[in-house]
């Protein structure tokens, strides 16, 4: 069985980040491996949309890492969330990558998408998806 050493975490401004991060987290935790947390600016936004809340997630979520023991690298980037995800999960070769759920349903789903359904189809790598409410 191969071992999960880079586990890539893709999160975003939603309640659905916290519980995937947790999960990513403990993970690499129990496998003695590194965490790799993307976070992708929608193309539709500018850089500085939300760039309060960024700047209160991200550290919060580097801190509670580097507490855990777990080596940590921290990533945004301006672009379409699933290429984004989809493109540094090729390029760091990650072990898995875990993302989180808001649950979309009827109408809002169809006008939003899925960006775990989009990554789904497009990945060469185990994929996690965590429902914000678990």
């Amino acid at each position: 069985m191969a071992t999960i050493k880079k586990i890539m975490c893709a999160v975003d401004l939603t309640k659905a980040s916290w519980p995937a991060f947790d999960r990513a987290l403990s993970i690499a935790r129990a496998n003695k491996g590194r965490l790799y947390v993307l976070h992708a600016v929608p193309a539709n936004k500018s850089f500085s949309w939300r760039a309060t809340e960024r700047l209160q997630l991200l550290p919060d979520l580097r801190e509670r890492a580097e507490q855990a023991g777990v080596p940590i690298r921290i990533v945004e980037q301006h672009g379409d969330p699933a290429d984004l995800i989809v493109l540094h999960a090729n390029s760091r070769k990650a072990d898995l990558v875990v993302l989180g759920s808001n649950r979309r349903r009827g109408w809002q789903r169809f006008k939003e998408g899925s960006v775990g359904e989009r990554v789904l189809r497009r990945a060469a790598w185990p994929l996690l998806i965590v429902p914000w409410d678990v």
